[in-house]
């Protein structure tokens, strides 16, 4: 199997450098994007297995980002996982009303995000195989 392609859209580029070497090192071949626009746009062009979205951002937020994404017929499978620093239930309730598949709050747990990357990424191969059969 090759490398799962994660794409992680995030404005902060400390975090940015640092999860996606994490994440790299773990295995994954990852992409970033500093925005929601860029996000988006890389989505579609590069297919990724998974999403990492940060919500507040310039540009575009990660809920109009989300919007975009699932509109999409090309985009719209991929799983996106919400990384935000926002825990409120009016957040929450927004992320999953515009498509989020899961929420994380940070200080996230890369343990817990790549347990479910990878839980995700079983899933999505069953269905497939399943639909294949």
């Amino acid at each position: 199997m090759s490398k799962p392609r994660v794409l992680y859209v995030e404005d902060e580029a400390d975090l940015r450098q640092l999860l996606s070497t994490m994440f790299e090192l773990m295995g994954y071949h990852v992409q970033c994007a500093d925005n929601g626009q860029t996000g988006t746009e890389q989505a579609k062009i590069w297919q990724p297995d998974v999403i990492l979205m940060d919500l507040r951002m310039p540009v575009m937020s990660g809920s109009e980002a989300i919007k975009i994404i699932r509109s999409d017929p090309h985009t719209a499978h991929i799983p996106i996982f919400v990384l935000s620093a926002y825990t409120d239930a009016k957040t929450r309730e927004e992320c999953r009303q515009v498509g989020a598949t899961r929420f994380f709050t940070k200080p996230i747990s890369v343990a817990q995000i790549n347990e479910a990357i990878l839980e995700t990424l079983q899933s999505t191969r069953e269905v497939r195989e399943a639909n294949a059969s």
